[in-house]
């Protein structure tokens, strides 16, 4: 499905590297980068927009751990975005406080929060000035910007702040020489970054479109105290790039897990209603779009068909939904289905059914797909009768899947 001329990538964001003081790499810092689609030059930049982007971006349309080496990315947070609660990884982010936030009680309350659920806490473009600053006390590391300060300033700034926080980690950025790397190491700091080290380098994907309508209902689901997951996941299901966010999401070690992920719905369990709101709010702010309704609706037929076929096999009767749904993703990924289906963490079985039709799960498949394609005569019915699949039950499945997708839309 997927034609070379849409395959090609575009910039999510950019990544500077951080090193440590023998040039081991210790972190990367996420920078936001505009869509080139977008008319960005004409527009006044949004710093609460961009941050979500990026965190949007990098933890759901990349594999944040290879991006980053597996060392935390740090991100820029303003104010506003500083109170949002965070659905991702601790282990996989250091929230960055940009220096124009002030430190008003609800700032204080969202870092202790953030602190709470295991964030570590940077301050960026700290001056000397700032010795005193309310929101020292609460941070593990404070970028210093080189540039601004001559040698007797560093060095006075960084027995300061040792004096004030020795378990703070002092980062030097915007280090554009070796003499600039040099007099770090001699003041004292920690970490370093800058141009000398490593420039910014674009990491490269496809934005995934989101369906303003399943952002919004499945926000309207999550406002009902008594939701349950199989209402959660419902609508979920409904949206292909809802569902593969949160595959990706569930992939991270903070959401521990004993087995491969086999359905949506076990994505769906393992993350919970919390993280799955703040997703969605998040996705809410920024901006959405749409595939076309025909090739959604195609998608969900083909989900609730496997669904409803695959629901009295003894092995896996809940992954028939997952099955039919990502066997689409090429047609609203545009690349191809065995290269998105490796950044997705699927059980094997189930990667084998989309891609080779492999197992009684594979074999619903192709028979969903020959159906589609009125290729009766090459259904494999002694294996399928089976599996307790009758040409009637079939017939019966079809139109059940057709009239619930007419129900969606």
């Amino acid at each position: 499905m997927a034609s070379s001329e849409s395959t090609r990538t575009t910039v999510l964001f950019a990544r500077q590297p951080i090193y440590d003081r023998q040039r081991g790499l210790v972190g990367c810092e996420l920078l936001f980068r505009p869509c080139p689609d977008t008319n960005a030059c004409s527009m006044p930049f949004d710093g609460d927009i961009a941050t979500l982007q990026v965190m949007i971006s990098a933890f759901t349309e990349t594999n944040i751990r290879e991006v980053c080496e597996h060392t935390p990315a740090y991100i820029n947070f303003t104010a506003s975005t500083l109170k949002t609660e965070l659905p991702f990884s601790p282990n996989d982010m250091v929230v960055e406080i940009l220096e124009t936030v002030e430190a008003d009680a609800e700032v204080i309350a969202a870092i202790r929060r953030c602190q709470a659920q295991g964030y570590r806490i940077a301050l960026d473009d700290y001056r000397l000035k700032d010795i005193d600053h309310p929101l020292l006390p609460f941070a593990d590391i404070v970028k210093l910007d080189y540039p601004h300060f001559d040698t007797i300033e560093l060095t006075r700034l960084v027995v300061a702040l040792r004096q004030a926080s020795p378990r703070l980690l002092i980062l030097a950025e915007k280090i554009e020489t070796h003499e600039d790397f040099l007099c770090c190491l001699e003041a004292g700091c920690d970490l370093f970054q800058g141009y000398f080290l490593a420039r910014p380098a674009p990491v490269q994907g496809q934005h995934m479109p989101q369906s303003r309508l399943s952002v919004m209902q499945l926000l309207a689901k999550l406002n009902h105290p008594d939701v349950s997951i199989r209402e959660l996941t419902d609508i979920v299901q409904r949206d292909p790039f809802m569902s593969v966010r949160l595959m990706k999401m569930a992939d991270s070690a903070y959401y521990r897990r004993a087995h491969d992920i086999t359905s949506v719905q076990m994505a769906v369990t393992l993350i919970g209603q919390r993280r799955i709101r703040n997703l969605a709010s998040m996705l809410a702010l920024t901006k959405l779009d749409d595939k076309p309704h025909a090739l959604q609706k195609l998608a969900l037929i083909r989900g609730y068909l496997c669904e409803e076929l695959a629901e009295h096999l003894p092995d896996r009767p809940t992954s028939g939904f997952t099955v039919g749904l990502f066997s689409c993703l090429d047609a609203f990924f545009d690349l191809p289905l065995d290269t998105i289906l490796d950044d997705i963490p699927l059980h094997d079985s189930i990667k084998q059914a989309i891609l080779a039709h492999s197992g009684s799960i594979g074999l619903i498949l192709s028979t969903v797909l020959h159906l589609e394609r009125c290729e009766l005569d090459t259904l494999d019915w002694p294996a399928l009768g089976a599996l307790g699949i009758t040409p009637e039950r079939l017939s019966h499945a079809q139109q059940h899947a057709i009239e619930i997708t007419n129900t969606q839309w």
